[in-house]
């Protein structure tokens, strides 16, 4: 984002007569921070919709800009036009835009697009109307729920799918947008992200009774005890920072998660070099814990248990907490991305070693 302002400041040679324009009139910049690159697309539309500035009202070659339809029939599928009569969503400043969001959307409600249908494979296309045993009720009940996607109605969507049981939909709505947030509440509080985050670190705060500038989640990843890493996530300030997570090489790897998980802690403790965490969370139970005992001067650390989200801190105390709890969440989070960034390097040693 910051290289996209910079381009705009130039000597005004080196800028289009549209763009010199625009940049003579601005008189300051701002953003609003969103949770995804969909949300970020769509809240751009949504905001073109209600302002129509001048220089967003005609994409960047020169046409009108695009928008979102669904056909009519048994089985409607979206297209892309210029049409404002009749869109779903738009506008949107360029046809790739509506294309991406079209292909993240279709993994959580899968549309039919050509015949034959090689999505149906994918389940992209599901139910396919090329299978002769497909009612249109059943299709149109996806369609339905790409209409309210389109829209922005993420949170509608997902508690929808948690009341129909079809946690499967839900679950993927979770890893697209992780907390799903329509543009209108990005519209009505532009530092949405901010407050959230706050929120966490307060909630957090009644349990740990202590700074929480920085976060770190700890996570093992082996199989049977070969190609061992482990991974570091990180929070600054309640919010996520890949630039801070490291990778562990286990040099040590054994069949006990706890001795690698030791080995991992101790190693990241000499880093003196490292910024000093303010509370360290381990991806485990009362085993995991145990480490705050044996791994010394150490930080405040406690354990996240994910069979049940139980919260173990030091002295036997277990926390559980509402499903909706923003501090919860936050670690959540951590340690989905501990989960992935340390079965990033896992499989790469694996590969390695079936070479």
């Amino acid at each position: 984002m910051r290289q996209r302002v910079r381009s705009y400041f130039q000597p005004p040679t080196k800028l289009g007569p549209k763009t010199a324009q625009l940049v003579s009139n601005i008189a300051f910049v701002d953003h609003i921070e969103v949770g995804s690159e969909i949300e970020a697309l769509l809240l751009e539309s949504r905001l073109i919709k209600k302002f129509r500035p001048n220089y967003n009202i005609a994409s960047k070659d020169g046409t009108s800009p695009y928008y979102i339809h669904l056909t009519r029939g048994k089985f409607p599928k979206p297209v892309i036009n210029h049409l404002i009569q009749g869109a779903i969503s738009g506008p949107f400043l360029s046809g790739l835009v509506a294309r991406k969001i079209l292909r993240a959307l279709r993994r959580i409600a899968p549309y039919h697009s050509e015949s034959p249908c090689f999505y149906r494979h994918l389940k992209l296309c599901f139910p396919c109307p090329d299978d002769p045993a497909i009612r249109p009720k059943d299709y149109q009940t996806n369609i339905s729920r790409l209409r309210r996607l389109l829209r922005g109605q993420f949170k509608q969507v997902m508690h929808q799918a948690v009341k129909t049981l079809d946690f499967e939909t839900a679950a993927a709505l979770r890893d697209l947008l992780h907390q799903p947030t329509s543009s209108e509440e990005y519209v009505a509080n532009p530092n949405l992200l901010s407050d959230r985050r706050q929120e966490a670190l307060e909630s957090l705060r009644s349990i740990t009774l202590n700074s929480l500038h920085r976060i770190e989640m700890y996570d093992i990843a082996h199989l049977a005890g070969t190609a061992a890493t482990g991974a570091m996530t990180v929070a600054i300030d309640g919010e996520i920072s890949p630039q801070n997570y490291r990778h562990f090489k286990i040099q040590h790897p054994s069949h006990d998660d706890v001795d690698m998980l030791r080995e991992v802690l101790e190693r990241r403790l000499k880093r003196i070099d490292w910024p000093p965490p303010d509370l360290i969370v381990l991806d485990g139970g009362k085993p995991q814990l145990s480490l705050a005992d044996k791994v010394q001067p150490c930080p405040p650390i406690i354990a996240l248990a994910k069979k049940d989200e139980v919260i173990h801190i030091p002295g036997g105390q277990e926390i559980r907490l509402p499903k909706n709890h923003p501090g919860l969440q936050l670690l959540q989070h951590l340690r989905d991305e501990a989960h992935r960034f340390s079965r990033r390097l896992h499989h790469l040693h694996r590969k390695l070693i079936i070479k």
